[in-house]
């Protein structure tokens, strides 16, 4: 009963993580290896094809449920929010914004000739 457990322990904590970082789509690769990793070990530690079963599937309800919850705490753009911005609280210098619409350096392209082609 303890690998049970650990196995979804570990499910809801990999939710948790991807659910900080990482947009939806992470849940479908999660969700393969979540499978695999649970039915080699619950093969190995000795149950059967039904109760294998049940525990891989609560284990992925739990892993999607954290992932979830975690969304839904810190906001739909969780992941977009940068390690400055958690640490601290206020955002990150953006250096994207020190660029101005000021174009009077640039000069323009040279023209081309029209060209016509003769059938």
């Amino acid at each position: 009963m303890d690998i049970v457990l650990i196995l979804l322990s570990i499910s809801a904590l990999i939710g948790t993580l991807a659910g900080l970082r990482f947009k939806v789509f992470v849940l479908v690769p999660i969700a393969l290896l979540i499978v695999l990793v649970s039915a080699a070990v619950l093969r190995t530690h000795g149950f059967g094809t039904g109760s294998g079963i049940a525990i891989i599937v609560a284990g992925l309800v739990v892993n999607q449920a954290a992932y979830a919850l975690i969304q839904i705490g810190l906001g739909a753009n969780a992941y977009d929010r940068s390690f400055e911005e958690i640490a601290d609280g206020e955002p990150a210098p953006d250096p994207e914004q020190d660029v101005g619409d000021d174009h009077r350096d640039q000069k323009t392209s040279p023209s081309r000739p029209f060209l016509s082609h003769k059938n």
